[in-house]
């Protein structure tokens, strides 16, 4: 489980700065992770777009905007994390699905090995394992 973010840990990430980005972003932030990762099998390139979309958009929703966006390939096992920095507060909850919403971390809790939060005096990092095979 990645519980941190160090300056140790940058070399191997991938980051997309997406601050003051609009809601468009989400499309940027897609487009980019797909370029990096196109080489996953198709269904766990879709299952860590699913991932992608879900935290950059809580990032807008609940998070004053997404800061970053950062993903890592790990290979043995094939895993890959995705990690979306951004200056809020509020901490992210599984809830009851309704009206407002609810359902996107379900569905990241669904499809991930493990999802997180850390925390920085500057925000919060928001984080999930996709587990993938090589094509």
């Amino acid at each position: 489980m990645q519980e941190s973010w160090s300056e140790a840990d940058q070399a191997k990430w991938q980051v997309l700065n997406v601050a003051g980005l609009d809601r468009r972003g989400l499309t940027t932030a897609r487009r980019w992770v797909e370029t990096r990762l196109g080489s996953l099998r198709e269904t766990d390139l879709i299952d860590t777009l699913i991932v992608v979309g879900e935290l950059v958009e809580n990032a807008y929703v609940h998070g004053g905007g997404p800061r970053q966006l950062r993903i890592h390939r790990g290979h043995d096992p094939c895993e890959v994390t995705v990690a979306v920095a951004d200056a809020g507060r509020g901490e992210p909850v599984l809830r009851a699905p309704g009206r407002g919403g609810g359902r996107g971390l379900l569905l990241v809790d669904q499809i991930c090995l493990d999802w997180g939060v850390s925390r920085h005096d500057d925000g919060k990092l928001v984080w999930a394992r996709v587990e993938c095979s090589e094509s």
